[in-house]
Order: structure tokens, then sequence, then C-alpha cells
């Protein structure tokens, strides 16, 4: 393996900084990246970053005392203690974050990796997992991390490269116009996979418009040799094909998409699917539940077909992958069976998993633990109201979480007018408790909210009530 070859010089010039008080030579070597001095590694440059709750500038001896090669500070931080007990370079820029990135940005052009780009209203951390997993094995894969989809991570994740490195498939959030367009410039994709475009960001983007103009921010910024990886069942994703500068590739469950899927099933721990590409068809197997998986799925088989991989391995690849953690998780607590799909929540994720809840409870009896959406703006009452109503259509108990919309939840399944019984607890602990109360023997029960919320804490309580459970897969 060749590690990092940068130099204190190329720091420089990638982020225009200024060499404080001078060094021995511009020419001292760097060989990783740390934002976290618990993490770093004699030799990495250290960058500090001013956060809500932490400002890296305060930890600057520190990372000399663990072996930083140098720091990269912001030059509006007033001197402090620690900026002054330095024992090593200091690199001053106007801010420290996007210096980041334009280092990331240099970096990737001394590579020769070929880079997926993954976005998307919901989906992205999922697709983003597929594709890595039906790649692997004919490239080496670096994937972004869960939780590093944005103006760090994505920099983070191309600064951790190396020069063995065949294939990094990049998740790419967003929270306002441009930002995806800078983490194109940052990572220079040449597949650009676009999942769906839904109500997730209203409150930061206002419209669902705006929303479509930064999800095609990946679209647009291809290269020439490029390819969009378009969903076919999605109005507004499809929409970005006369956005592309480079040919689209659609995937979906209709006949008209370039990678589809025939003969969808539910099976007692996922689906199963013929693939049919233009290269051939193949049988898959997922160890995940609900036809979004299957969604998932395709846009990876349509990665992967750009990329030249086969079928055969595409659909081997696909049934050892094992899903992330709270994505609609199975677990089997006793005989009580929990679908834990506390990561997130989203109006299009909020009916994936009703579908779910749908095909896999059967005669059981279903509750549904569910905590508030966020991000949603101007319509956020009303999208609560409509996810109430389909809460409630699906034949459950409702234990609703508190939140500044939980109300709308309970009024929404309460107005649906199918017996539902509504219960609305304060928050995530109390919403425990009253599920201790009512569950039984057989149930079937689903919790999903919001990250902020919490909602793992239902599972973690329902854990140790019932002891050790027996996952149903591993």
């Amino acid at each position: 393996m060749t590690a990092m070859r940068l130099t204190l010089d190329d720091v420089i010039r990638a982020t225009g900084g200024r060499l404080e008080g001078g060094a021995p030579s511009q020419a001292v070597p760097i060989t990783g990246i740390s934002t976290d001095t618990r993490l770093l590694r004699p030799g990495d440059l250290f960058v500090a970053l001013r956060g809500p709750q932490r400002d890296g500038h305060d930890f600057i001896a520190d990372a000399f005392a663990r072996g930083a090669a140098a720091a990269l500070i912001s030059r509006h931080t007033s001197p402090g203690p620690e900026r002054r007990a330095r024992a090593g370079p200091l690199i001053e820029v106007s801010e420290t974050l996007p210096a980041l990135g334009d280092l990331a940005a240099f970096y990737r052009r001394t590579l020769r990796v070929r880079v997926v780009g993954v976005t998307g209203s919901v989906g992205k951390t999922a697709t983003a997992a597929m594709c890595a997993a039906v790649l692997e094995g004919t490239y080496r894969v670096a994937r972004t991390r869960d939780d590093w989809n944005a103006e760090i991570g994505v920099p983070l994740t191309i600064l951790g490269l190396d020069d063995r490195t065949g294939v990094a498939v990049l998740e790419m959030a967003m929270r306002g116009v441009g930002q995806i367009a800078d983490l194109v410039r940052i990572a220079r994709p040449e597949i650009g996979v676009v999942t769906n475009i839904g109500e997730s960001h209203l409150e930061l983007l206002g419209s669902i418009e705006n929303v479509a103009r930064a999800k095609g921010e990946l679209i647009e910024g291809l290269p020439r040799r490029g390819t969009a990886v378009l969903n076919a069942e999605d109005d507004w994703v499809l929409r970005l094909r006369d956005r592309s500068p480079v040919p689209v590739l659609t995937f979906g469950l209709i006949a008209s998409a370039d990678v589809r899927a025939d003969g969808v099933t539910f099976t007692d721990d996922g689906m199963r699917f013929r693939l049919v590409r233009g290269d051939g068809m193949g049988e898959v197997s997922l160890k995940s539940w609900g036809v979004h998986s299957v969604r998932n799925a395709l846009a990876a088989a349509a990665v992967a077909q750009v990329m030249s991989v086969g079928v055969e391995e595409v659909a081997a690849r696909l049934a050892g992958l094992t899903p992330p953690k709270m994505r609609l998780q199975p677990l089997r607590l006793r005989d009580i069976l929990v679908i834990n799909d506390a990561y997130n929540a989203s109006p299009a994720s909020m009916t994936a998993a009703f579908e779910v809840l749908r095909h896999v409870a059967g005669g059981r009896r279903r509750i549904v633990v569910l905590g508030e959406m966020k991000e949603l703006g101007g319509q956020s009452a009303a999208l609560h109201r409509a996810a109430g109503r389909e809460a409630a259509s699906v034949g459950a108990v409702l234990i609703i979480a508190g939140g500044a919309d939980a109300a709308e939840l309970a009024a929404g399944a309460r107005e649906a007018a199918t017996g539902a019984v509504v219960y609305l607890e304060p928050d995530a602990p109390e919403a425990a408790a009253r599920l201790r109360r009512i569950i039984h023997p057989g149930d079937v029960v689903l919790i999903k909210g919001s990250r902020v919320v919490a909602m793992e804490r239902v599972v973690d309580t329902l854990r140790e009530d019932l002891q050790s459970p027996d996952q149903i897969r591993s």
C-alpha cells in the first residue's frame, strides 16, 4: 500500500494558506488527515474545525503532542494558550471547513480512482452500500461512512483513499442549493445515481422543485465519459434526463426501465426478484424487506452494468449483503417481531415501512410506534397528518412519541375513521413505557422516527425487558 503523498507545500498550495512563522522545510510529509485528536496518528495534518459543541482550535497543542505534522487553522481565531504552545507548523486559512474541501479536491486529482456519487431524498445509504457490495470483488472499493455524507465526510473520505483504491462510492447529502455541486467539484464522480426526489429538506429548500434542483447538481456535474443512473418510476428524477450532459441508464419496476425487476415477492427474511438487464437476467435474494429495497438494488445493478460487472456476480453479492442497522431491521424478541426502522423518517420512508408491515405481519396484531419527521417546513403539519392516516390504515394500534408535530400524527390517525387505538406520549421513553404495558406475545411492532427523536430507545427498552433477543439474521 502506498500512503498519502502530500507535503506541507501541497497543503499551502491547495488551500491558499499562509505558513505562520515559517517551518524547517515545506517538504514536511503529510501522511494522513485528522479532525479529531483522539484518532490522530503521527504524521497527520490536524484540521481545526469549529462546530456547535467544540472548536478544534482548542486542541492544537494536543494534536502536536500526539505527533501531528502540522495544523490547519482559521486566521479568524484569536491566539490562545494552545496556539502559543504549539510545537509545529501552522497553516492559516480564512476558514478551515472550505479549506478541507479544497485540499480534498487537490488530492483527488492525484488519484486514478473511479467515483460513484449517490444522492436522493431517501435511500442514499442503503443504495451506496449495495453499490459498494456489487462492485467489491471486481474492484477494491471504498465508501463513505453512513454519517459521512456531506461537506466534512466526503472530503475526509477522499483524503482517506490511496492508490490501490479502484472505486469510491460516495453518498452525497445536502442542506441547500449548491452544496452537492461543491461535493461534485471535490469528488469528481463519473457515475451519478439519484434514488428519488421527495419532501425531505422542504424546511431548508422550500419546495420540491428546489429539492430537484439541488439533487440535479450531481447529474449536471458529471464529465463527458460519465453516466447518469436515474429512477424510472420517479417523475422528478426522470426530469433530470433533460439536464444530463451524459448518457442515462434508468432503473425501476416498470417495463420501460433499462434495469428492472420482475416477479418481486416478499419472503420470510427479505425480497426475491428476477433482475433484468440488457446483458442478461439473474435471480436475486435480498436480506432486507420492501419494494424500495428492490429499487435500491436495481440502482446498484445499473452501476454494476456501467462498471462491467456481470449479472451473476451482482446477484451473488447482493445475496450476501447484510442491511444497515435500524433500517427495517427485523429482530425477534422472544415471540415478538420488532421491525426496527429507527434510523430516520420522511414521508416516503414512512410509506415504505407501512408497506413492509402489511406484508410481514400477516394475521398477527400490529403495533406502530412513531416519532415525528423533521425538515418538512411549512408542509410539516399536513404531511404528518397524512402519515398518521396512512399508519392507521395498516390496522395497527398506534403509539405516537412527542414532538412539535406528534399531535398531527395522532390527529391524522384518529380522523382516518379506521377505529385505530391511538396513544399520544410526550417522548420516546414514555412511548416505550406505553408499549411495555400493551404488548402481547405474537405481536409485530414497527418502530420509526427521525434521528433527533431517538426511537431506538424504544427498541433498547424492549431488549432489556425481554432479555437476550434472538436476531432473525446476523
